[in-house]
């Protein structure tokens, strides 16, 4: 029996790949091949050496253990004459030569922060101290970057962040990254008190700094770290109080006048102090109760699935506290946080069906088809795997419900409600009938629509105000797919023009999750297995009946039951025909709006045909083997008006119309597929600039070069009446 490493042998610079031992049997072995090793993953061993000057030396810190592994090469990697990686696995030892490729998008990959001795920091910072940020990145070398220390005051989201800029600094990129160094004034600690909320001494414990890096120029391409904490020398020691009134601790400030508000009402009952936190779960410790917690609660600041209670998880747990709790923040797992998740779970409730793929061909979750499939000359990475996972990744759903509070509870005054989820699962067979080749919702993905004061959002600076306000700041999600173990959103037309992405809807996804999240048991087909066990029952059952003791069971009335709306189909009617031709009469004049009108009238059966309830247009064709977001059709108007991409297609048996009249000949074999716009406004804003396109020829509409086509189809529009434009 030998052994063999399987991976990518010219991976791209910054791009992280998988490498796996597998067993090779030989002609003569008796053993038989099996997955199941007898060394545990603890046992099996990777380390890179590299040849530098003619010297073989092993690189330092890159050391990993487990059947399969993740590496990624930085550009620095590209200098060494040879670089090998080596596996010693079931008492074998085996290499292969890594030839990394230079990138062809410079970009950066990421920011690390170090001790003034360039060592990871094994204590926090202070005031006094200097922190150096190491700025990785790819493509780069000898070009500039900047780089700015910020105190993080509550819209780090932003590019127009209002967050206080410390410091900014300008370096060169040399050998793959550049050091910059910036020194914590104790002068800042003033700086950053200043802002504490009123009724407040100082800003609390710590203060929050963050480092956040950009190619010099390209504003787009910043990127942030995480918040590092540094002590407030002017922090105002608080303690907890017994309340006569009520029974439970509540937060006072020493020798203040003022205490916190804290009624009964807006706190969830604070009680710790039964078990002094002997019995809690907390941070280093890990089993299965903390990784259904950190899938439970991902939407607050973001998590992935694993059973490590690590610093993600606190600040996990300190934010779902904070916000839905609403008692002081300890980070830790109590009997009153594990009874507040069941309680999320019950107020917060999604129809499941809306999720399922509407193919009508599967069951609603595909049939597995092309594990480990990736597409033709792509690297092997999860944005090219043709992969149908088994269901709906469970963090998705969950997610889904942070919104949900987040959006109705601590935004309410934006006046957003999530208002359904617009597309779910979508398995190859509803690909190949929509023209699409994209796999990130074949299990990954999610698209939600909401709506304001009851009518659907469709505008793309209300989209981008729900995404910079709610989905940003409130789970920590990233735009695009830069970094690993991160929910990701696609981006706007505003930021992205050539890109065919979220425009009417968010679009949130796992896509970037580590392949170890992307395990086919996070994936489930029913709302039961999305929810689980309750969550108290589960801990006592893992063996956690102490830390379940913590418990009032009370709930907090001001987290409001919320159901998602199901999912209709688009029911456009003539109403919403007469405010678009409004818009219309208004912006291109009368006589635009009467053609418009006429021409809908004709192809819609005077706005009552089933083409022009579910899409909103007057018959536009989807072109054979087009894709979209254009399906055939001139596109510009997309870029112009991101709020008017179509968002599908749908299918009929089309009408006789003109057939044998000088039209088009009737199709009767098959059902035609038509574009679906968002509104009966984007579809005659399209007639319109198609009018415009064609120099005032509405016949274009019918056929492209036959001129008697025309001339009879403009007839037969002008035969109609356009009721609604004749009285503007």
């Amino acid at each position: 029996m030998e052994i063999k490493i399987i991976g990518n042998l010219t991976p791209e610079v910054g791009i992280a790949e998988k490498y796996t031992v597998e067993k090779v049997l030989e002609a003569f072995d008796t053993e038989p091949l099996t997955l199941i090793p007898e060394y545990t993953d603890a046992e099996i061993t990777w380390s890179i050496y590299v040849l530098d000057a003619n010297v073989w030396r092993l690189a330092k810190g890159r050391e990993q253990k487990g059947k399969s592994v993740e590496y990624k090469f930085s550009e620095i990697s590209l200098k060494f004459k040879d670089i090998a990686m080596i596996v010693e696995a079931y008492g074998k030892e085996t290499m292969i030569h890594i030839k990394p490729q230079p990138t062809s998008q410079p970009k950066i990959t990421f920011i690390e922060l170090l001790d003034e001795n360039k060592k990871t920091p094994k204590k926090s910072f202070t005031y006094g101290n200097w922190i150096i940020a190491r700025v990785h990145c790819v493509g780069m070398e000898l070009r500039p970057i900047v780089v700015t220390l910020v105190e993080n005051d509550g819209d780090k989201h932003k590019l127009n962040t209002k967050n206080l800029k410390i410091d900014t600094q300008k370096k060169f990129v040399k050998r793959g990254f550049a050091d910059i160094k910036f020194y914590l004034d104790p002068m800042h600690a003033n700086l950053a008190n200043s802002k504490a909320d009123k009724g407040e001494s100082d800003e609390g414990k710590f203060h929050e700094y963050y480092v956040t890096a950009e190619i010099a120029g390209k504003e787009e391409s910043r990127r942030a770290t995480l918040d590092t904490h540094v002590a407030n020398p002017d922090y105002v020691e608080k303690k907890l109080v017994v309340s006569p009134t009520i029974g439970f601790p509540v937060r006072e400030v020493i020798n203040s006048l003022m205490m916190v508000d804290m009624t009964p009402q807006t706190w969830w009952p604070f009680k710790e102090e039964n078990c002094g936190g002997k019995y809690c779960i907390k941070k280093g410790d890990k089993n299965e109760l903390i990784r259904e917690i950190n899938i439970r609660l991902a939407g607050f600041g973001g998590n992935v699935p694993t059973d490590e209670f690590t610093e993600r998880t606190e600040r996990m747990i300190k934010q779902f506290q904070r916000d839905y709790m609403k008692v002081p923040e300890t980070g830790r797992i109590c009997g009153n946080v594990l009874n507040a998740i069941d309680e999320f779970q019950r107020k917060y409730i999604i129809h499941f069906d809306d999720i399922k793929c509407k193919c009508k061909k599967c069951k609603g979750f595909g049939n597995e088809l092309y594990k480990s499939v990736y597409k033709r000359n792509k690297p092997k990475k999860e944005a090219f795997h043709d992969y149908e996972y088994p269901g709906i990744h469970r963090s998705l759903v969950w997610l889904i419900r942070s919104i949900m509070f987040y959006t109705s509870v601590i935004e309410k005054d934006l006046g957003y409600e999530l208002k359904c989820i617009f597309s779910g699962y979508r398995c190859w067979e509803d690909n190949k009938f929509n023209g699409r080749s994209s796999t990130n919702h074949m299990g990954k993905a999610l698209d939600i629509h909401f709506s304001k004061n009851d009518k659907k959002v469709y505008k793309l600076n209300q989209i981008e105000e729900i995404r910079d306000k709610i989905i940003l700041p409130y789970t920590n999600a990233q735009i695009r797919w830069e970094d690993i173990d991160l929910f990701s959103v696609e981006p706007s037309r505003k930021s992205y023009p050539k890109e065919f992405i979220a425009t009417t809807w968010i679009h949130i996804d796992v896509r970037e999750f580590a392949s170890k999240y992307l395990e086919n048991i996070f994936f489930v087909k029913t709302i039961e297995e999305i929810n689980g066990k309750n969550i108290v029952e589960l801990a006592k059952q893992l063996g956690f009946n102490d830390t379940c003791k913590c418990d009032f069971n009370n709930s907090n009335p001001f987290n409001l039951f919320k159901i998602i709306n199901r999912y209709k189909e688009n029911h456009f009617t003539i109403e919403d025909a007469e405010l678009s031709l409004k818009k219309i009469n208004k912006k291109y004049g009368k006589e635009m709006a009467r053609n418009i009108e006429m021409m809908y009238r004709w192809e819609c059966e005077h706005f009552n045909s089933g083409q022009y309830k579910s899409c909103g247009s007057p018959g536009m064709e989807v072109s054979e083997g087009a894709k979209g977001p254009e399906y055939g059709w001139n596109g510009d108007l997309y870029e112009k008006y991101p709020e008017y991409t179509p968002i599908g297609l749908w299918s009929e048996f089309e009408n006789k119309g003109k057939s044998g009249l000088g039209g088009n000949t009737q199709i009767t074999d098959r059902k035609k597929k038509y574009i679906v716009f968002p509104s009966v406004d984007a579809g005659m804003h399209y007639v319109a600039e198609f009018i415009l396109r064609h120099n005032g020829n509405i016949g274009r509409w019918h056929s492209l070069y036959d001129k008697d086509v025309q001339n009879n189809y403009i007839r037969d529009i002008n035969s109609t009446i356009p009721r609604i434009s004749n009285k503007f």
